[in-house]
């Protein structure tokens, strides 16, 4: 009875909130025709004197239709602000689920407790259930619990302070616990200890239940499925954009194959000591090349194209490097060489980023494809300048430093210069396309803001959860802080470059929060298999909506083919960011209740969920023409820079200074510098 009291007076406090917006004349002020409440008990962890302690809240969601897609957070005591930015991603993550356009309801979200919980974003889980059985209209079982927070990529990230959470929902009456998958064995914040939190339940009367994603917690709690894995589609990518990656792969496979032989011949005029080092990146790029010709085969074109990509990079700087060592003053060569790329790479940069600002600056209205192409451009340009940005750095280093320092300055530069040079091969190359492509379903840009903002303040919640654990974040911490500029760059002045920067930042730095939080709960090798089926649920709501998954298809890709783990969940989550977030901007079709339990004010009659009308595509009339002679063009100039280096080398050959002094210490500065540099790179810096 008094749950059901509190949930009267939740309600009656939202229509006497709606009834004073009308009286006061607010235009905008919502009147809904339909509303659903659902209400789901959740843990938290108390810090006591005694020491921690678990208690329970109560979650009551509702959700109302008409609305808006506005998201109200309430707490009773109040709790930290990263729990409000977890709630508007649960009611996005189960809008998309639920197949509903998210911008048609408004999200009431109220959490009750008995005490000051630790704040933390482990209820978001929850959120995400509760909303989607309150929009699906179904019920939850009044002896359920869960708890975990829900992630971008929507499956069910984890958490800490289970047992203690266990126990508390046990002294509620629960008898059926969900948790993250791979947290079977948690551990106890009392104690230090790991504790078999299933065999705890068994002994406190509660079935304990992993789950992988949102849509299995939400089947657990409610017996109402989602999805059956027979009905998510193989989607594959269309044919223009499988032409587009043939030719980037003949472009550099040809660049790795050139400065494979240039090197060769650059190695044997040095001593072993040295030419042991670089062989060993030659090797890395011969290998990826043999990769590259096997996926190619296999039809995995993406991930062919990333593989010749990297192949190249490599190749290329062990060219350069080994030719500068040759020279009577590697210095001024290494230096030379490395100034050279940057001053290529940022005329192309330049070039890209005019581009886009002179295209998108009169655009209101942009299609998905579009839309993903100058995303992939963006976040190349993005990356590109960051290594320019290390190229000068590094330069400057060089001009104060000892000659053993000097070199690993240096040599830094020169692997960073060739980096920027072939990234930004790769942003002039997608702009290409972008400026090419044709059909699709129209994106609106308001939609993009409000998604972007929502992503960004979800990643700096997660990231000041992570702080909570101990977790260094500073370097995301930086990603973050630049999107959130972005963004107020945007607001400020329309700008839709800086949206998509934002865009780019949030969505490596939720990749790379979400890495740091399976890393530092061991469960990144159990969730992988989740994340895969979360994308193919997210495939699935994008074909409904007909926009074609350019990124996540790709990033999806590439992903499969990886080894490493955290390699392989980055771009997981990579790909379902971006997909989750074109199906919030994609639906713009209004989504009335199919059902209703429970009926505010008046019932609509005969009101379905509106279906998607089919939008019509010429997706594969697209041609490539333009993109084929910019990646002609883009070849020479791979030749014009590597002459033009080569050129400013033998130059200083005419300097005297000993060259046997620098290769004393070559071989150990390039050994420290190489291995520091590979630690550094991360999988993305790999991706065409």
């Amino acid at each position: 009875m008094r749950a059901r009291g509190l949930a009267a007076i939740f309600l009656t406090s939202i229509l006497i909130l709606i009834t004073l917006a009308s009286s006061l004349g607010y235009a905008s002020a919502p009147i809904y025709k339909w509303m659903n409440t659902v209400e789901v008990m959740v843990p938290g962890v108390v810090a006591t004197p005694h020491g921690y302690t678990g208690a329970m809240s109560k979650l009551v969601v509702t959700v109302a239709w008409p609305g808006k897609g506005i998201v109200y957070f309430s707490a009773d005591p109040l709790t930290e602000l990263d729990t409000q930015a977890a709630a508007r991603m649960a009611a996005l993550v189960a809008s998309i689920l639920a197949g509903v356009n998210y911008y048609s309801y408004d999200y009431f979200i109220r959490l009750e407790s008995n005490t000051a919980l630790i704040g933390g974003p482990s209820a978001s889980g929850a959120m995400t259930i509760a909303i989607l059985a309150a929009l699906r209209s179904t019920k939850i079982s009044t002896d359920f619990s869960m708890t975990g927070m829900v992630d971008p990529d929507t499956t069910l990230g984890p958490v800490g302070g289970i047992p203690q959470k266990l126990e508390a929902a046990a002294r509620a009456g629960a008898k059926i616990f969900v948790i993250p998958i791979g947290e079977r064995y948690s551990v106890d914040l009392n104690t230090g200890e790991k504790v078999d939190v299933a065999a705890l339940g068994k002994e406190l009367g509660v079935k304990v239940v992993e789950a992988g994603t949102i849509a299995e917690a939400y089947e657990i709690a409610t017996g109402d499925r989602l999805f059956a894995e027979n009905d998510l589609p193989i989607v594959s990518y269309p044919s223009w954009l499988a032409s587009a990656l043939n030719e980037s792969m003949n472009v550099y496979r040809e660049a790795a194959l050139s400065n494979m032989t240039c090197a060769e011949k650059a190695l044997a005029k040095l001593p072993s000591s040295l030419a042991s080092q670089l062989s060993s990146i030659l090797e890395d790029a011969k290998h990826n090349i043999e990769v590259a010709e096997n996926l190619k085969e296999a039809g995995k074109l993406y991930a062919a194209a990333s593989r010749y990509f990297a192949a190249a990079i490599e190749a290329t700087y062990v060219c350069s490097a080994a030719n500068a060592y040759t020279k009577d003053d590697p210095l001024t060569a290494l230096a030379s060489t490395a100034k050279n790329y940057a001053d290529e790479a940022a005329t192309l940069l330049e070039h890209v980023n005019g581009t886009l600002n002179k295209v998108l600056a009169g655009k209101t209205n942009i299609t998905d494809i579009g839309l993903q192409l100058y995303i992939a451009s963006m976040t190349r340009l993005v990356d590109a300048s960051s290594n320019l940005d290390t190229v000068y750095t590094m330069l400057e280093i060089a001009k104060k430093a000892a000659s053993y320092q000097a070199l690993q300055a240096l040599d830094k530069a020169l692997q960073a210069a060739v980096y920027a040079y072939y990234r930004a091969m790769t942003a002039n190359q997608w702009l290409g396309l972008a400026l090419q492509a044709s059909g699709g379903t129209p994106i609106d840009f308001d939609l993009l803001f409000r998604g972007v903002e929502i992503y960004v303040y979800f990643a700096e919640s997660a990231m000041s959860y992570l702080q909570a654990l101990g977790v260094d974040v500073s370097d995301v911490g930086e990603k973050i802080a630049a999107a959130k500029a972005m963004i107020q760059q945007s607001a400020d002045s329309a700008d839709k470059v800086a949206l998509l920067r934002a865009l780019a930042y949030s969505v490596e730095g939720l990749a790379e929060i979400n890495s740091k939080l399976h890393v530092a709960f061991n469960t990144g090798v159990t969730v992988l298999d989740a994340s895969q089926k979360s994308l193919r649920v997210l495939l699935q709501r994008l074909s409904s909506l007909n926009i074609t998954p350019v990124l996540p298809l790709l990033y999806s890709e590439y992903a499969d083919t990886r080894v490493d783990i955290n390699a392989k969940l980055s771009l997981y989550v990579q790909a379902s960011s971006y997909a989750l977030l074109l199906a919030l901007i994609g639906n713009r079709q209004p989504s009335a209740p199919s059902t209703t339990t429970e009926n505010i004010g008046t019932t609509a009659a005969n009101e379905t969920t509106t279906s998607t009308t089919a939008a019509t595509h010429a997706r594969e009339a697209v041609t490539v023409t333009t993109t084929v002679t910019t990646i002609h063009t883009l070849t020479t100039t791979i030749t014009k820079t590597k002459e033009v280096g080569e050129t400013t080398v033998r130059a200083s050959e005419k300097n005297t200074t000993p060259l046997l002094g620098y290769l004393v210490v070559a071989g150990t500065a390039l050994a420290i510098g190489i291995m520091l540099e590979r630690l550094r790179r991360s999988p993305r810096e790999e991706l065409y």
